[in-house]
């Protein structure tokens, strides 16, 4: 006799919805938020190297502006801190690849392919919630020596369910990538930290929310003068 979970896992395998539709029930879910800040506390545990804990703010807005307050973020892989559906959407093909469960909650697995050549995350797997449509996980294939694979939980913040906790596993895969070179350039006092690092994982706990307070765009464009 077949449980629950296989037979209605079967049943959302048979009705095979859009990528793009799934993507859309995410944006719907996230529709009443226009902003918001998170106070971030990261835990970050990389190989040969010795990262303190972290605290940082984060700011967001829609469509895709993201800015922190915190010394010490810029060396983290961003991904995934203010996922944005409608940025996925506009930005990848997504393609239905069946479901699949995490924690007994049955999910929608989505493979997504960029549209344009030059953005830096040309594949990824993505799995949607299918009850609350929240992004529970999401896997890069790897690109440019480098792989991340990040899950979510989430808290209810209103009406609407906003990340809980993040955490992230990330490495690269064979030889150093070329693309960090420009990296170095404008930083170069990563070099030698950087060069010893192959992976690690990082936890990040989102807590204080502030929604829709009216985030002035000047906040994002003095982060753009920063670079």
């Amino acid at each position: 006799m077949y449980s629950l979970t296989v037979i209605l896992g079967l049943l959302l395998l048979f009705q095979q919805p859009s990528g793009e539709e799934i993507l859309r029930k995410v944006e719907e879910q996230l529709a009443p938020v226009n902003d918001y800040t998170a106070d971030l506390v990261a835990e970050v545990d990389m190989q040969r190297l010795r990262v303190p804990r972290m605290k940082a703010t984060l700011y967001f807005k829609k469509p895709d502006k993201v800015h922190f307050e915190a010394s010490g973020f810029a060396m983290l892989p961003r991904e995934g801190f203010a996922l944005n559906p409608t940025w996925l959407r506009q930005n990848f093909d997504a393609t239905f690849a069946g479901s699949d469960t995490i924690d007994a909650r049955i999910l929608y697995k989505l493979q997504l392919a960029a549209k344009d050549k030059s953005t830096r995350i040309r594949q990824l797997f993505l799995w949607v919630d299918t009850e609350r449509w929240t992004v529970a996980k999401f896997e890069t294939i790897p690109y440019e020596g480098r792989n991340l694979t990040v899950t979510f939980r989430y808290a209810q913040q209103g009406s609407v369910f906003l990340p809980d906790t993040m955490h992230a596993v990330f490495g690269f895969v064979g030889t150093e990538p070329d693309s960090l070179s420009g990296i170095y350039q404008a930083k170069p006092q990563l070099r030698e930290m950087m060069g010893q690092v192959r992976g690690g994982t990082m936890t990040v706990v989102y807590s204080n929310y502030r929604i829709n307070t009216g985030l002035s765009d000047t906040l994002f464009e003095k982060k753009e003068e920063k670079k």
